[in-house]
């Protein structure tokens, strides 16, 4: 079938929809400090420009249904571990989200931008079903872990999430934090985000998760 020509059964659509989504996360990696345009997004797909405006209407949404992609393939990979019969411990998880940030390197960077997006340039009740969409999923997820952290809730979940971001927004490279690092105004042990990364989540879950003592 042409690439020009329109997608009528659900299985071309949804096949239509992903070479989109791919070609725009290809251009994003390329030139993560720049938003390509719906015109290059429809090349780099080899598609026409108003196709790929059939499936998103504008090139803000369509970065936020890559972020949604993102969370969806972590979110399906938790539940798939969970679903084991060998049970999870907190290492478990770290080495999830840590695969997760390994094999996707737009995710923190397009995860930062679509909060931002989200309060100024997608309307509101598109930004309100993408979370809605998300907090579904999300509970999917928290049901499916509590079989292995009893007293797991969504929102040590959602302080995860946080801790991700803003951790990665606090170490990312820039040339600010490499004259930081010159000037010695940030510790040196800072420079791994990923440790630092593990370390901080295994205090978060250890400290949720951990009884307190009677």
């Amino acid at each position: 079938m042409s690439q020009h020509l329109r997608a009528t059964c659900p299985e071309d659509k949804e096949k239509r929809r992903r070479l989109i989504l791919d070609a725009a996360e290809k251009l994003w990696l390329d030139d993560p400090e720049r938003m390509a345009s719906m015109a290059e997004i429809a090349q780099a797909a080899g598609l026409a420009k108003g196709t790929v405006y059939l499936y998103f209407r504008s090139k803000e949404e369509l970065l936020l249904a890559m972020h949604e992609r993102h969370n969806g393939l972590f979110f399906d990979s938790v539940i798939e571990r969970a679903g084991q019969d060998q049970l999870m411990a907190i290492e478990d998880m770290i080495d999830l989200i840590r695969g997760l940030l390994i094999a996707t390197p737009a995710f923190l960077p397009l995860a930062t931008l679509c909060h931002g997006l989200m309060e100024r340039h997608i309307p509101l009740e598109t930004a309100y079903a993408f979370e809605e969409r998300t907090h579904a999923h999300l509970d999917r997820v928290v049901t499916a872990l509590q079989r292995h952290f009893p007293t797991l809730t969504q929102a040590l979940m959602l302080q995860s999430y946080a801790l991700i971001l803003g951790l990665w927004q606090l170490l990312r490279p820039s040339p600010l934090k490499e004259l930081m690092r010159q000037r010695e105004l940030v510790c040196a042990c800072t420079d791994d985000y990923l440790n630092a990364l593990d370390l901080a989540l295994r205090a978060l879950w250890r400290g949720a998760l951990t009884p307190e003592p009677d």
